[in-house]
């Protein structure tokens, strides 16, 4: 048992501990205990190496964009939620990063360059979109179409804000983090190897 399902565990007892909840229902709260802790470790963590990179806006643009494709999307999974967490940290960091340095050195100058990786994002999504695990199969075609279609829609609205935004490192750092997040559809990403 690693350390967040230990503290979901320990705070999921105090908070049950006068009431009259079944053992399934104990297992529940455990677990969206355990995820909001990973959420918010996973917040502090983005907001504390965005300041101190000075990439804030972008880390946090490209982590909010890529995260909420995700939950549609679904894409590679590491064997556990810290794992995933340090992983993530890690490349929305450096996603953020060079978001800022290609803004900086004025290396995107045209709009063209983001609608085609929206593009590529958007016939990943067709093609590949939803990708699950062993741990959280779909096995409904329903849902599994569900999905593949909120995919699709979102990407297409990170388009318009893409278009309508005047801010380029707004529009570079939305781009990068869908982006990333689509690769992890990939099926070199998602074999059994972590």
């Amino acid at each position: 048992m690693n350390s967040s399902e230990r503290i979901s565990n320990k705070l999921t007892e105090i908070v049950t501990n006068e009431l009259d909840i079944t053992n399934d229902k104990k297992e529940i709260i455990a677990y969206a205990i355990e995820n909001l802790l990973l959420f918010l470790v996973g917040v502090f963590s983005l907001v504390l190496l965005g300041v101190f990179s000075k990439a804030l806006m972008s880390i946090l643009v490209a982590a909010t964009f890529g995260g909420l494709l995700r939950r549609v999307s679904g894409g590679a999974h590491f064997s556990t939620p810290s794992k995933c967490l340090v992983f993530g940290s890690f490349i929305y960091t450096s996603i953020g990063i060079l978001a800022k340095k290609i803004i900086e050195y004025n290396l995107l100058s045209s709009d063209k360059v983001l609608y085609i990786i929206l593009g590529v994002s958007i016939l990943i999504m067709i093609f590949l979109a939803p990708v699950d695990s062993e741990s959280k199969p779909i096995n409904s075609m329903q849902l599994k179409q569900n999905l593949k279609i909120m995919s699709i829609v979102f990407i297409i609205m990170a388009f318009i804000v893409v278009h309508f935004t005047k801010n380029q490192l707004f529009s570079v750092s939305i781009v990068m983090g869908v982006f990333y997040q689509s690769i992890t559809l990939l099926p070199i990403f998602n074999k059994k190897w972590r």
